[in-house]
């Protein structure tokens, strides 16, 4: 029961700057270098029984580039998709920031106002959840392919279990590694995260 969330390659939103949300951009040629520089890590780390993807193109290629070097088949799941930003996809920070203004200091202190059609939070933290439990339900080790947004939440997840701590903002790079498991006793353990040395050796 250990599932590797791998962020994946970089994507032409990424190389932009722009919001992506699920906005569905594929990967550049950096990105697809990055997807096999990490395939070639979890090759070596002994491989997985089963690949999941988020259905997004940047997502699902790096999954493939993964599957090929496995030798497995990659499933979907849309509850591995990135957080829905609604209006706000496309646009760069200071965009959004010009087409969205907060009253007073809300940006500085990290409270945006809401953009027409974005997912609530709790919404996507929900799912984004309820696919962390199911993941770690199979039996050995799931590769799970997804999204910055995503591995956040799942992070947030594991570490505050949903209560009313501050939310914790996480950093990981494209085709990063983060490692959940349960341990003997059933409580999710973070083993690692933002494992990206394979990456950063070979670019």
């Amino acid at each position: 029961m250990t599932l590797l969330l791998v962020r994946h390659g970089q994507s032409e939103g990424n190389a932009r700057g722009i919001i992506q949300g699920q906005l569905d951009l594929p990967l550049t040629p950096l990105g697809r270098e990055q997807a096999k520089r990490v395939a070639e890590r979890l090759r070596s780390e002994g491989g997985s029984e089963r690949i999941v993807a988020s259905p997004l193109a940047r997502a699902f290629e790096t999954a493939e580039v993964i599957g090929e070097a496995l030798g497995l088949p990659i499933a979907t799941d849309e509850r591995l998709m990135e957080y829905d930003f609604g209006q706000g996809a496309g646009l760069t920070f200071a965009e959004l920031r010009e087409q969205f203004p907060a009253s007073g200091v809300g940006w500085e202190r990290g409270q945006r106002p809401p953009i027409p059609g974005e997912e609530k939070l709790d919404v996507f933290d929900a799912r984004v959840a309820a696919a962390l439990t199911d993941l770690l339900a199979e039996d050995g080790l799931t590769i799970g392919v997804a999204h910055g947004g995503v591995i956040g939440s799942a992070l947030n997840h594991a570490l505050q279990g949903g209560g009313d701590a501050p939310r914790l903002r996480v950093r990981t790079e494209n085709c990063a590694i983060t490692e959940l498991a349960r341990d003997s006793s059933g409580r999710l353990v973070l083993r690692r995260h933002n494992d990206a040395c394979h990456v950063a050796a070979s670019l």
